[in-house]
């Protein structure tokens, strides 16, 4: 996906955490797997003796599971291009299955017609917004989208807009104006959210280089729902910044699946004793779940 391919020395080079990894091919053969997988060898051999790699695989309780996803989403990244079907099919079945794990009826073959065909034979008017808005902010944080309060506030913007609540009231576009309590669990108090989010993004950027790319972005997606900035919708712009944070880190974005719903809110419940291990794991699986489900088929 994130090749450089220099065509006067035949190498093929990807850059992998400011360091770039190369192989001699010696013909135009480039997109041969067998060039693909000895890019890919040596690009996991140089992240795995990373100290932020080893750290994070201390904290885990399957330690092999780091290295499992890591081999394959490597190598399927080196092979996925951005004009690929599958590439470009992603955000329909991550945008159904993040509206459904928050209860929306719409099918797939809807959200489908919906993104590809622009077409609505599904009448729901109010779920066809959330699946129009969600593409936006799909094009939003691939395209213009860095970290700062104003496009959060702006991602959150475009995915609720025109919705209308069960109150007939439109949502608002700024932060929480009211206490939160999410599973008898107190969020951030709404006087201190600007502050707790600005210090979030502020350590999200301190720990680009220090941090293992899938830490970095669990951690973000745990304490953005520990904060909990918004009155409504977190959980859904949740799963966009943390794809946000692997799509930035050259890893392939995941999908939290509906029928995992209540171990992800387990997962985060488990964590609120900063005893990490449970969310990890949960999420690690629901990573590798998004390989064989979707990126391998």
């Amino acid at each position: 996906m994130y090749l450089e391919k220099k065509w006067n020395n035949n190498y093929l080079i990807k850059k992998v955490l400011n360091k770039k990894i190369s192989v001699n091919i010696w013909d135009f053969s480039i997109a041969q797997d067998n060039h693909l997988q000895e890019l890919s060898f040596k690009e996991f051999e140089y992240i795995k003796n990373l100290d932020s790699y080893l750290k994070f695989k201390d904290e885990l309780f399957n330690k092999e599971i780091l290295d499992n996803i890591y081999k394959n989403t490597i190598f399927l990244s080196n092979t996925t291009i951005q004009n690929d079907s599958k590439y470009i099919d992603f955000p329909i079945r991550f945008i159904y299955e993040s509206n459904k794990t928050e209860g929306s009826k719409i099918p797939f073959e809807s959200v489908q017609e919906i993104i590809k065909q622009k077409k609505y034979t599904y009448k729901v008017k109010n779920e066809i917004l959330e699946v129009e808005n969600s593409i936006k902010v799909w094009d939003f944080i691939n395209n213009d989208f860095l970290f700062n309060e104003a496009n959060i506030k702006k991602l959150y913007h475009i995915l609720t807009n025109w919705l209308i609540q069960e109150n007939w009231n439109k949502y608002p576009r700024w932060f929480k104006k009211v206490p939160i309590v999410v599973n008898n669990n107190t969020t951030s108090s709404p006087e201190s959210v600007p502050i707790e989010i600005k210090n979030l993004i502020s350590d999200y950027k301190n720990n680009i280089k220090l941090k293992n790319p899938l830490k970095l972005a669990f951690d973000f997606h745990l304490k953005y729902e520990q904060i909990h900035p918004f009155e409504n919708w977190n959980w859904r712009t949740w799963r966009f910044l943390l794809n946000k944070i692997l799509l930035s880190n050259w890893l392939l974005p995941m999908i939290v699946f509906e029928s995992n719903r209540q171990a992800y809110f387990n997962s985060i419940d488990s964590a609120k004793s900063w005893d990490k291990k449970k969310y990890y794991k949960f999420m690690l699986d629901q990573y590798r779940k998004t390989l064989d489900e979707y990126w391998k088929k």
